[in-house]
Parts: C-alpha cells; structure tokens; sequence
C-alpha cells in the first residue's frame, strides 16, 4: 500500500503490474547520458572507495538501504553494540517496525506526526484486507450513522462519471472476465448474473452521476442514498428471486438540428444502477474483440480519436476515394432477436440475457402521457445502450467489412467509425462503388438502412486536384488544400451546418438570459465557450474558432446593451468586461503529433539529399 505523504513516483519508473515504458520516455533521456542509481543522503564522508552505506540489502524480497556507515571504531573509542539505546538498537528496532512481524504491525500512514491521527487499514469482517466495501476511517468508539461505515465505499460520488472507464478502475473480477476473453476467443461466458450482487452495485452506484435526471418514479440519487443499504439488499434480492421488473423509460426530446429532435429514453435509476453493472461485464468482454475501427463509447477513445486516425491515413495512405454513410434511424430499428443472438455467442447465461431482454423491451412513456411497447431499437440515453449499440453494429459492419471487404479488395481500404457514423477509405474506383452497393444489401439483413441524403461517395486523393470533393465527420468538415509550401494537405473546420447551427443556438441562449446578472451570464458563457474550444480546437480550425467568438461577443454586446433604454456599454468598456471575468478566447487544443527519432533522422537525410548530390 503506497503512503499518501511520499511523493508519487516518476512515470519512468516501471513497477510490477503496471504498463510498460513507453518509446516518448526513452526518447526524452538525453543521448550519452549514463544512469546512474540515486541513493539517499549518508551519514559521512564518501570516500573513493565504494561506501557500505550505499549497499543495498535484501530483506524478504524486499530491498533496504542503510543510511548509517557501519563502523566498529570511532575517533573517541570502540563501539559497543546491544546497549539500550544505543543507534544500533533503534535502527534495529525502526526497521522491524516499519516493515512488521509478528511483534510490530506496519506504520501507519501518519504515525509519528503531530496533529494527526493514525490511519490503519480497514479490515473485512473474515479479517482478510485489501479492497473492499470501505468507508473513511471510524474513531473508535463513534456509531457508525445509517447508510455509513464499513458496508458503504470510500470514495464520494463524482459529478460526471460514466459507463466508459478504464480497465485500471475495473474491480477483481471484471479483470479476469477481459483476461479470460482475450486469452480464449470463442469461449463463452456463463454465471455472471452472480456478480449482481450488493458488493459491486455499491461500487457501481458512486460511479453514476448525482445531478442526472430522474426516472418517471422521480427518484433521485440523493433520494435513493439516504437508504442505500435497504434498497440494494431489497433490489438484490429481487433479481435472486427473479422477480425484478422493468420500469418505464421517460421520452425526452432535445434539439438535433434545425426542425429536427433527438429522442432520449431517461430509465429509473434503479435501472441505470444495473445497466451500470451489466455494462461494466459486457465491456469487459468485448473489449477484447471490438476492432480497432471502431471509436465511439469505448473507455481511452473519442471523437479526436478518430477524428486523427482518419486525417492521418488520408494524408499519408495511398486512398483516392471515400464513401461516407450513415444509418438511418439505427438506435430505434435494432432487431431484439438478431442482438441476443450475437450476446449468446459470448455469453451463456439466460438470466443475464432475460434482463437484457426486460430493458429492450420495456415500454416507454411519451411527453404526452402514452405508452409505447417498442418491438425493435433501444432507448437512446440508457447506460446498456451504447455497448449494445457497439456489438450490432461489431458484427454487422466491422467484421464483415474485415472478413470479406479488405480480403477480396485488391487495393487497400480501411473502415472508420464511431457508433452509426462511418467513413471507408478506398484506392479504387470500382471497388469504393461494389462497396456502397453491398452496404445497402448488408444493412438490409438485419433491418437497417442507410440514409440516402447523408451518403455519398466522392473523389478524395492527393492527386485529385479539383475534382476533391468534402465531406463531414463527426462535426468536422475534411478537405485537400495546399499549405504554406504549396504541398496538398488534408485540412479539417468545422462543419458548416454544425457552424451555423452552433451560432443560431448562442445566440438564442444570449437573448433568452439577457437578464441574467452579468457575473452569472459571464461564467456560463466562458462555459460554453471552454467548451466549444475544447471540442472543435483544432490545428487548422483557427479561422472558424475566431469566426464563432467574434459572433458570440457581438451578440452578447447588442443584448446587454438592449437591457435598459440607456446604452450600458462601449467597446472599450465591453473589452475590459470580457478581461475582466477572463472570457476564455479562441485557442487550439490539439497538439502537434511528434516525429519518432527514425522520422526525425528520415527528415534530415532528405535535407541533405541534394547537397550530397552536387558532390
């Protein structure tokens, strides 16, 4: 167990369980440089020869340093050794406590400093430690409230946390379930409806978010917390009895586009509590057979992801076509028996698929107070949904696409996606053209269809000059464009539809809180804006960031000036506002990608390259 009070350790250093030292680390060391071991501060003069004192020791496995040179003769006599009190003796004394036995236990965390109580490591009921259900530390003697101690986690909830984590925050269990799956490809899992059990939905329950929105029994997260441990032990024992029913799912529509919703399913958070747990199992067994196309909903991936895999292979990659598709309506038309199907390939547990089933099927309560008993698709919001979404579309598209596409391709093609969005990247024509025809006949096997006005195919090469088209993913809109040398480049912005949509939605927030207070409409739009920049930073995208900051001010400057018959602000005024509450100006957050050493040495041989040949 680390101490809390020392320093955290270099990312350098490699300890057993932990992941490898990566090339960026290496490379950082200067070249010619000499390690050498550091060692604590000696109690002497170092002399020329090798010092005792710098000696390490072994010690159960466990390796120790001896601060003190160990001398039998001093300036002032001989050094007996054995008396009470004497340094050998507390040494002797200090290194069996610290590193206990059967007479000392280990120090504590805060033994020896003042002001400061000793924090021991809690132990199970069966007296075993490590990780388990455990709350702060308990004073002795303190009664323990209703819904604390030993049975409740140690960590507070967090304001946004989901489904995606990664694989270091999985429990014990969760660990062996992925080591299991990429060890045996086609093993299937059974008995994992045991794993429902009161220990990991505690856990699981301090993972989802405190401020979500509440389910249609109003039940928030505060509510369901003042009797956590009733209401795990009442909802456990409803799944062992097999008498747990799916709640309704609340509608809620929120803008997409203009004249268009975006249909949300909110489910209770009893649900979101079991989806939360069911979708940690199936995570760990998918993950080890999702493909490397696939970005979207997946823990230590996102949009840049993808987003860069995309600009990097089109740049450098030999690909002169694209065809960019998207699946029309794809959460609300997935076939319940063709997804079960696919979950039985990997698992083997009916009670786990049955709950499954109870959620897809689960009816779902309009705005208007209707219900609706859906036969296909699954609710768009739910915490199960999105890794359902993954494996539909796993074996729908991603496989087929890398069992049968790329093998009878002659040219080389490669697939991008993230959850329905796609983009495939083609070296010739004919084969760009066979693939958008057997897209439809694919999708149509298992009730899916491609929306005719998102999918196109067009010419997309280094070579194409004019004949380049553009296309858009994922909010950004890529094209070839030449640079500041004149050499054709992909360039990314954003997406003129998302740009004109983003600046209509500013600007309808700036006029309906036009009588906010100026300190609360500042911070929500330096908010908002931290967020755009975050998302849409870019390298390339400068000029669109600058374009939509330069709106949002203008706006912002009409409406607080609109607030009384008297004109509140001038520009200089309105500019030392802006500093003033350090509204947050348009900045690109993405980094530059590194040369590797190879890369670097390549680039420099290529310089060179024309002097040598004058020679």
């Amino acid at each position: 167990m680390e101490r809390s009070n020392q320093p955290p350790k270099p990312e350098c250093c490699l300890v057993e369980g932990e992941g490898k030292i990566r090339w960026k680390d290496l490379t950082e060391q200067r070249q010619g440089s000499v390690h050498r071991e550091m060692r604590g501060p000696q109690a002497g003069h170092a002399s020329c020869l090798s010092n005792s004192a710098s000696i390490l020791q072994t010690t159960g496995g466990d390796e120790l340093r001896n601060s003190e040179p160990k001398t039998d003769k001093t300036a002032q006599g001989e050094v007996v050794d054995g008396l009470s009190g004497s340094e050998s003796v507390a040494r002797e004394e200090e290194d069996a406590r610290n590193w206990g036995g059967p007479e000392f236990s280990r120090r504590t965390n805060y033994e020896g400093q003042a002001g400061k109580e000793t924090q021991r490591q809690e132990v199970s009921p069966d007296g075993v430690q490590g990780f388990g259900s455990i709350h702060s530390t308990q004073r002795q003697g303190e009664v323990p409230e209703a819904g604390k101690g030993v049975d409740t986690i140690t960590q507070p909830a967090q304001e946004t946390r989901t489904a995606r984590m990664a694989e270091n925050d999985w429990q014990t269990f969760l660990r062996a379930i992925a080591k299991k799956a990429r060890e045996v490809k086609h093993h299937r899992f059974g008995d994992l409806y045991r794993w429902l059990n009161e220990e990991v939905l505690r856990v699981c329950f301090y993972r989802l978010r405190k401020d979500a929105a509440s389910g249609v029994d109003g039940v928030s997260f505060q509510d369901y917390e003042k009797n956590l441990e009733a209401n795990l032990a009442d909802l456990v024992g409803r799944l062992k009895r097999k008498a747990y029913r799916a709640r309704l799912v609340r509608r809620k529509y929120i803008p997409k586009s203009p004249g268009k919703l975006r249909p949300l399913g909110i489910p209770t958070l009893e649900e979101k509590l079991l989806q939360f747990a069911v979708t940690q199992i199936l995570m760990a067994i998918y993950e080890e057979d999702f493909l490397e196309c696939s970005y979207g909903y997946r823990p230590g991936r996102g949009p840049h992801d993808a987003v860069r895999a995309l600009t990097d292979q089109l740049h450098w990659g030999k690909y002169n076509f694209v065809v960019e598709a998207d699946i029309k309506g794809f959460f609300d038309n997935i076939q319940h028996d063709q997804l079960l199907e696919m979950l039985e390939e990997r698992i083997d547990d009916g009670a786990l698929l049955g709950l499954i089933r109870k959620w897809l099927r689960a009816g779902i309560l309009e705005e208007d107070g209707k219900v609706i008993h859906p036969v296909t698709g699954t609710p768009q919001g739910g915490i199960v949904s999105p890794v359902l979404a993954n494996v539909y579309l796993h074996c729908v598209l991603d496989r087929w696409f890398k069992e049968e596409v790329q093998r009878e391709n002659q040219g080389r093609c490669e697939l991008f996606r993230f959850a329905d969005d796609f983009v495939t990247c083609f070296e010739y024509r004919h084969e760009a053209v066979a693939f958008e025809r057997a897209l439809k006949e694919r999708l149509a096997e298992f009730g899916l269809e491609v929306a005719e006005e998102k999918t196109q195919m067009l010419r997309f090469g280094r070579n194409g000059g004019p004949h380049n088209g553009r296309f858009d993913f994922l909010g950004f809109e890529f094209r070839w464009e030449k640079d500041r040398k004149g050499r054709p480049t992909v360039k990314r912005r954003t997406a003129r539809k998302k740009f004109r949509a983003s600046v209509q939605r500013m600007r309808e927030w700036i006029k309906t809180h036009r009588s906010v207070k100026v300190a609360k409409l500042m911070k929500i739009l330096a908010s908002k804006l931290r967020g755009t920049w975050n998302y849409y930073g870019l390298i390339g995208n400068g000029s669109s960031l600058s374009q939509f900051y330069y709106q949002t001010c203008q706006t912002v400057f009409y409406w607080l000036n609109r607030r009384s018959q008297r004109r509140s602000y001038t520009w200089p005024n309105f500019n030392r506002l802006l500093h003033r509450f350090k509204m947050p100006k348009p900045r690109i957050m993405e980094k530059p990608k590194q040369q590797m050493p190879y890369q670097q040495e390549l680039s420099l041989c290529q310089r060179i390259a024309p002097f040598l040949t004058r020679i």
